[in-house]
């Protein structure tokens, strides 16, 4: 079974098993990515990407993630 990567290239790397567990079963239940809207404008991010390093708004445009429109 190959690993799974995080946004950053990295296997998941979660450092508590129970956040980890958590995230998946969020994962599992709402799908691989979740909307992030900043100033209307909205991108995909990923759930693990975001429970691994955290979110700033003023990333957001730099990080590559997609964009899509706001509905």
């Amino acid at each position: 079974m190959e690993a799974e990567l995080c946004y950053c290239g990295l296997p998941l790397h979660y450092t508590d098993p129970e956040i980890q567990r958590s995230v998946e079963r969020l994962v599992r239940e709402l799908g691989t990515h979740t909307r992030v809207t900043v100033s209307g404008r909205t991108w995909l991010v990923p759930r693990h990407y975001i429970a691994l390093h955290g979110l700033r708004a003023a990333e957001l445009p730099m990080l590559g993630f997609e964009e899509i429109r706001s509905i």
